[in-house]
């Protein structure tokens, strides 16, 4: 059984203050002068900006409203159900109780195992049992079940605006299969979606020892030429075979480190590769062999395999969260891709570091993306749901508050002050930066569902040598075969 919280007798519904709200609201498209001002005369403005798209006075009676929250990380991060003094958690409690007192619901979250999360969904909508009114689990876990008919369409849902800035609309366009129809949500609403984001970390220590001063990094990032030709030109020269072992390791001075999973689809679609495009119908099309496609391919296998600084590791959280993070506390090594969290594991250590996003594959690619990891949460309401106006109240509100209370709160106090070493004005400025930037594409969402179209980079990054064209030659027919399948499936469905 869950564990329901109940109402307060009496909570407020605060917004976060005015200096949190507009560091939160602030897109960081170039360095912004750090000078504190005097934000009073602009809150009453910025409140009425922010507006959440529930109404106030809006109520329904005390009803029960059940999440299955099954993330791959702390459920708590969701459904925090007392407080206990971390600022974290007693934000998220906050936001948890503001939301119950404005909307007159009780919210009882049902804390369960993501990797039995299909089997618990499909037991449930077979049986026809209304005991789940909306459920959050691993993107790439519930887009299984997306041609299964288990859920519901939310495109005209009451109350959700995806334009509004708690909900990352380019994300969540292209974590739906088709833009006909919305089943999937995720953003402000919970933690889980702030700490998967891709970010790219940099020793300063190690910066300033060998190229001098690591503000420049920030920089380059700001004059867009923050690419793949730069990390090259940075680490090409760094190795130092510190364990006489002839090949690079754990033991070495590095330039950085790369898996050839996960590690490699953020380096491949951070870099600006499209692989899906959308028909007139709203239904996605491949796009993969295109020159600059090709292009972007080979130049990625070439960060693998013609640069003597990277390490290639196995694709195991204990390895990236432990020897590659031990690695970069120690200073040994210059660049480290990963994610927000990663910061957890960077508390000990004793240099300064900063956070960039991953780059581009050139000067002239449009922007910086911030590809978020597929274990992160999705929302989306089961097949079942009876409570479907009060269920899309309850998530517009919690990703309202979210964006005014917990989001602000993991900046400020936590991803910004606690982890991020050096200059915080600095810092927070590209952190926000890369919070702007959160990008997925269709194709990776559902590549398990697609004949790993999606997964295309991770065989070129397995090799030191790939024929681009034949291995896709070799695959076109069953990405295009299971695409369309995957299509049909989904257009039949009736909700």
């Amino acid at each position: 059984m869950g564990k329901a919280i109940r109402k307060p007798a009496a909570a407020l519904c605060i917004l976060l203050a005015a200096a949190q709200i507009m560091s939160s609201c602030s897109g960081a498209e170039t360095p912004q002068d750090s000078t504190s001002a005097d934000t009073s005369d602009t809150t009453e403005a910025v409140v009425e900006t922010l507006a959440s798209g529930v109404p106030d006075g809006t109520a329904f009676n005390g009803e029960v409203i059940r999440i299955l929250n099954a993330p791959s990380q702390s459920p708590e991060l969701l459904s925090a159900d007392e407080t206990n003094g971390d600022v974290l958690n007693d934000s998220v409690y906050k936001r948890n109780t503001d939301v119950m007192e404005k909307l007159d619901v009780s919210l009882e979250f049902i804390n369960s195992n993501y990797q039995e999360i299909l089997n618990t969904i499909t037991n449930s909508v077979q049986a026809d049992n209304d005991e789940y009114d909306v459920i959050t689990s691993c993107q790439f876990q519930l887009i299984k079940l997306l041609a299964q008919g288990m859920f519901l369409d939310i495109s005209d849902a009451p109350y959700i605006d995806i334009s509004k800035p708690w909900w990352p609309e380019t994300y969540i366009n292209n974590v739906n299969l088709g833009r006909d129809r919305r089943y999937f949500v995720t953003g402000d609403i919970t933690l889980q979606y702030l700490r998967w984001i891709s970010s790219c970390y940099f020793n300063k220590q190690v910066y300033e020892n060998i190229h001098g001063d690591p503000s420049e990094m920030f920089q380059l990032v700001y004059d867009g030429k923050w690419t793949y030709d730069k990390l090259n030109e940075l680490t090409k020269d760094i190795y130092e075979d510190l364990d006489a072992s002839g090949k690079a390791d754990e033991g070495d001075m590095l330039g950085y480190a790369l898996n050839t999973m996960a590690g490699g689809d953020s380096l491949f679609y951070n870099s600006g590769a499209v692989l899906t495009t959308f028909d007139s119908k709203g239904l996605p099309e491949l796009s993969i062999y295109n020159e600059k496609n090709v292009n972007i391919m080979e130049k990625f296998n070439d960060l693998f395999y013609a640069n003597p600084s990277v390490w290639i590791v196995p694709a195991t959280w204990s390895v990236i969260n432990g020897d590659v993070t031990k690695k970069f506390a120690q200073d040994q090594m210059l660049f480290m891709f990963a994610y927000f969290f990663t910061a957890d594991y960077l508390r000990d250590m004793n240099s300064d570091y900063g956070v960039i996003p991953y780059p581009k594959y050139d000067e002239n690619t449009e922007d910086y993306r911030a590809l978020i990891h597929n274990d992160v949460a999705l929302f989306c309401l089961p097949v079942t749901c009876q409570k479907y106006d009060t269920v899309c109240a309850v998530l517009e509100e919690m990703a309202y508050q979210g964006y005014c209370t917990t989001t602000p709160t993991y900046y400020e106090s936590v991803l910004k002050n606690k982890y991020v070493r050096g200059d915080l004005d600095e810092a927070s400025q590209m952190i926000d930066f890369i919070h702007d930037r959160t990008y997925t594409e269709t194709v990776y969402v559902y590549a398990s569902q697609l004949s790993n179209a999606g997964y295309i980079q991770r065989t070129i990054a397995e090799k030191s040598s790939v024929d681009i064209a034949s291995l896709y030659a070799a695959n076109e027919k069953s990405y295009q075969t299971a695409l369309d399948t995957l299509i049909e499936k989904y257009t039949a469905l009736e909700n």
